[in-house]
This record gives C-alpha cells, structure tokens and sequence, in this order.
C-alpha cells in the first residue's frame, strides 16, 4: 500500500511539473488569431508595428478606416465621429479585424494619428454600427 501510494504521488509531481512547463508564456509573433493579437497589441504602438504582429492571411482580413474624432466615454464606449463628406484622411483611425467565424466578436483598435489609443471586441451588430458611421452611412 505504500509503494502504491508513492508511486501515485510521484506521478502526480511529474504530471505537474510537465503542466508548469507547457505554459508558454504570451504569444510570439506573427500571429493569426484575434485573441493572440489582443493580447500583443499595447497603447502607443503605431500602425506599422500592429501590422508587423499578424501574419499576411490576418492583415488580408482587417480594414483601416479614417474618423475625424475618436473618444472613450466614461461607461466605456467608444464615440466615433465620421469624415465629412469628400474627406479622405482624419486624424483618427480604426482597424477592424472581422472574426474568423460567423457570430464571433470582432477586434477593433483604434488610433490617434497612427498611434494606438485603445482596443476593443464587438459584438456584430455593434461593429455594423461603427462601421456604417466610419463609412458616413445612416445605421437604423
């Protein structure tokens, strides 16, 4: 009975320590997922630098769009003020990444003259929202 119960404590120290060691630690880039970039992306990056964390198939997917006014509220959302109409470049911008599957949120990260201010997941509808002011279109 004792060699079995050292052998049972034995095998659980050797199975935890070979849990320890399969933590990885952040993700290295490039990456392809959403939830790795969100957890590389980090205020003041600038544009080129979020782009050089995904892969090419990653960047293919996402969309930059211009904005005049970009501003986080105090509940935590964030106030998007469109271009006016015949303006191309605004001080702001937002990079979209679409989820890679249908119903799944969407990663939007948002600059201030090419510099990251912030980051935030949306849930579709919501994403259909900003996407349509960013792109002057009334969203009912």
């Amino acid at each position: 009975m004792k060699k079995l119960m050292v052998l049972g404590v034995t095998i659980i120290t050797v199975l935890s320590m070979l849990l320890v060691g399969c933590e990885s630690g952040p993700p290295k880039p490039p990456v392809s997922k959403l939830l790795d970039l969100d957890e590389l992306v980090a205020t003041d990056m600038t544009l080129d630098e979020v782009y050089a964390l995904v892969k090419p198939e990653l960047k293919n997917t996402s969309t930059l769009y211009q904005a005049a006014g970009l501003e986080l509220t105090a509940t935590g959302s964030w106030k998007v003020t469109s271009l006016e109409k015949g303006e191309t470049v605004g001080d702001y911008q937002v990079l979209f990444f679409p989820p890679a599957k249908s119903g799944e949120d969407y990663l939007l990260v948002f600059f201030k003259e090419n510099v990251v201010i912030g980051k935030a997941w949306f849930l579709s509808k919501a994403a259909a929202v900003m996407k349509a002011v960013l792109q002057g279109i009334n969203y009912n």
